[in-house]
C-alpha cells in the first residue's frame, strides 16, 4: 500500500508548514449552550455520522434507533437484507416508532395510534382509516428516508437531504486505512465511558502527535514516534508509527492472520470526521467515538474488533486501555475543559508540524458552521 506521508522527527523538522498552525477556536466553542446547538444542526446534521456496525443488525427485520445530530435515526434490516434509514417519527403525529432495538416479521408499528411501515418505509396500515382517514393519500405518508452508506462493516447515516454522496464523503479514506478487512473480524469488547469534556478536546487531542512523547512515555514508549507519519485525507485524518526496533509486540488479543507481515509492527491512529478517532495493530482493530452529550460532555464508545474465534480481551488489557484512552488521554482533555472557564486561559503558539492536525480539524468544523 502506497502512502505519500511526510516524515516528521522530533529533533529535526522539515520545510514550512503548508499553512500556519494556530489554534482557531475560542473558549465559547467548547463550553457554550448556543455552540453546542448549532454543532448538532448544522455539523452533525450535515456529515455523515457513525451510528451501528452491520452485525447490530444480523437479521432481516431488525431495527436500531440512533441519534445524527438533532435527528432521531431508525436504522431497518429490510426482508430483502438491506439496511435503510429513515426518520424515527411516526407520521402521524411525530411519535418515535422505537425507542429501543427490536425485531418485525412484519411492519413497524406506532405505538401511539397503531399506524404502521413496512421496512421500506411505506405506509401500510391506518386503524380506523375508514371512518376517521376517509381522504387519507398513504402514498403521501410513508417514512421519512434517511441517506445511508456502510463502509468496513460500519453503518454511517447523513440526515441532509442534499448530503454529499457517501462515496465522494470518504474519498481515498479507504485505501489509506491499512490492510484491515473488519468483516473477517468479530467484536469482542465494547465498553461506553462519560467524559467530561467538550468533544472537540478529545479529537484535537487524538491528531495531536506532540503529546505521544510526554502523556503516553510509559504507556506507548515502545513506538518510534520519531517516524510518526500523517496525512490529510479530505477532512479525515490517517497516521502511522512503528514499534522501536528494541521493543517487543504488544501482546493481548490474537494476532490478525489475514495481516501482511510488513503490518505487524504498525500502529495506526486515524479520524473519521469530525468524531470516530479509530486505532489499529496487529491483533484489534478499534473505533473510539466521541459522542457529543452536552456543551462539557461527551460519552467515548469504545468497540474492538480481534480475530475470529479468538481469545477475548482479558483484564490486563482493558486495563492497559482504559489507561491511556480514559485516564490519560480523558484525564488531560477534561482538566483543559476545568480552565477554559477561566478569563485568564488563552492557548499559547501550537507546534509547527506536530501539532497542524488540529488547526486543519478546526478549520472543518468553522467551515460546516459558517
Amino acid at each position: 500500500m502506497a502512502f505519500t506521508l511526510a516524515t516528521v522527527s522530533r529533533g529535526t523538522a522539515p520545510g514550512p508548514p503548508a499553512e500556519p498552525t494556530r489554534y482557531l477556536l475560542p473558549p465559547e466553542a467548547y463550553m457554550s449552550a448556543e455552540w453546542y446547538e448549532r454543532e448538532q444542526r448544522l455539523l452533525f446534521g450535515r456529515t455523515w455520522n457513525l451510528v451501528a456496525y452491520e452485525h447490530d443488525l444480523p437479521h432481516p427485520g431488525d431495527y436500531l434507533p440512533v441519534q445524527a445530530g438533532a435527528d432521531p435515526v431508525l436504522v431497518v434490516r429490510g426482508h430483502d437484507g438491506e439496511l435503510r434509514a429513515f426518520v424515527n417519527m411516526c407520521r402521524h403525529r411525530g411519535m418515535a416508532l422505537a425507542c429501543a432495538p427490536g425485531h418485525t416479521d412484519g411492519n413497524v408499528r406506532c405505538p401511539y395510534h397503531g399506524w404502521e411501515f413496512s421496512p421500506v418505509g411505506t405506509l401500510e396500515r391506518v386503524p380506523q382509516r375508514a371512518s376517521q382517514f376517509p381522504d387519507l393519500d398513504t402514498d403521501r405518508w410513508g417514512l421519512v428516508p434517511v441517506a445511508l452508506g456502510t463502509w468496513n462493516g460500519m453503518v454511517f447515516v447523513n440526515p441532509d437531504p442534499a448530503a454529499t454522496p457517501f462515496a465522494q464523503w470518504l474519498g481515498d479514506l479507504p485505501g489509506r486505512f491499512g490492510p484491515f478487512d473488519t468483516t473477517q473480524l468479530d467484536e469482542v469488547f465494547r465498553l461506553q465511558v462519560p467524559v467530561a469534556c467538550n468533544w472537540k478536546l478529545y479529537i484535537e487531542n487524538h491528531v495531536d502527535v506532540l503529546h505521544l512523547w510526554y502523556l503516553h512515555d510509559e504507556t506507548l514508549g515502545m513506538y518510534d514516534h520519531t517516524g510518526f507519519r500523517h496525512d490529510q485525507v479530505g477532512p479525515h485524518w490517517v497516521s502511522e508509527e512503528r514499534l522501536r526496533p528494541d521493543a517487543e509486540r504488544v501482546r493481548g488479543l490474537a494476532p490478525i492472520a489475514h495481516l501482511p507481515d510488513d503490518e505487524r509492527d504498525v500502529l495506526r491512529a486515524n479520524l473519521i470526521f469530525p468524531n470516530v478517532p479509530t486505532s489499529s495493530s496487529e491483533s484489534q482493530w478499534m473505533t473510539y467515538q466521541v459522542v457529543p452529550t452536552g456543551p462539557e460532555t461527551s460519552l467515548l464508545d469504545i468497540r474492538i474488533r480481534g480475530e475470529r474465534g479468538g481469545p477475548p480481551l482479558d483484564d490486563e488489557s482493558v486495563a492497559q486501555l482504559l489507561r491511556v484512552l480514559r485516564d490519560e488521554d480523558g484525564g488531560a482533555v477534561e482538566q483543559i475543559q476545568r480552565v477554559l472557564r477561566s478569563p485568564r486561559f488563552e492557548v499559547g503558539p501550537l507546534a509547527a508540524h506536530h501539532e497542524a492536525p488540529i488547526t486543519r480539524f478546526q478549520r472543518n468544523v468553522v467551515e460546516h458552521l459558517a
